[in-house]
């Protein structure tokens, strides 16, 4: 028996697969100069949260492009099995192949943005990093739902 959740539930995490999916997107589309300004910006944020922190390692403007890349599909990973889950609560791996195939376009799609954004490059190392992300976000969920699912069965048999 397929027990989903609420439609709110639903509506709740398509809406934010979306709009996360869409970040990325936008993000690809900015200019590089835009994108460099932000991803500066950051760094100088990570830095100096670093060096409060004690720790005194130097970043580079790409590895914060690429940890916002992972982060970003990480989060959509996370997302994604979100959706699977509001359609089947006991069983969410079951939408596996539906979640791997979406990340997995999202990320062509996002690098396929950036062929024909001003200054940057779709690099398809960008889009295994992403997809990476993907799995990451994926594979936390889905343990994070089986850890769940055995949680309540166990409380359940105790009552």
């Amino acid at each position: 028996m397929n027990q989903g959740t609420s439609v709110r539930f639903r509506v709740i995490v398509f809406a934010l697969t979306a709009g996360m999916i869409a970040f990325a997107f936008i993000h690809s589309a900015m200019p590089a100069s835009e994108s460099s300004k932000e991803s500066n910006s950051v760094l100088a944020f990570l830095s100096a949260l670093l060096s409060g922190l004690g720790i005194h390692r130097e970043l580079t403007g790409l590895f914060v492009r690429k940890l916002a890349h992972f982060s970003e599909y990480t989060v959509i990973g996370t997302l994604l099995v979100s959706c699977a889950y509001s359609f089947d609560r006991a069983r969410p791996y079951r939408y596996l192949a539906a979640v791997l195939f979406t990340g997995l376009v999202s990320a062509l799609t996002d690098e396929t943005i950036q062929l024909f954004s001003e200054g940057r490059a779709g690099q398809i190392t960008d889009v295994w990093l992403d997809f990476s992300g993907v799995l990451t976000g994926t594979a936390l969920m889905l343990l994070f739902f089986v850890l769940y699912i055995r949680i309540k069965k166990r409380k359940r048999g105790r009552e």
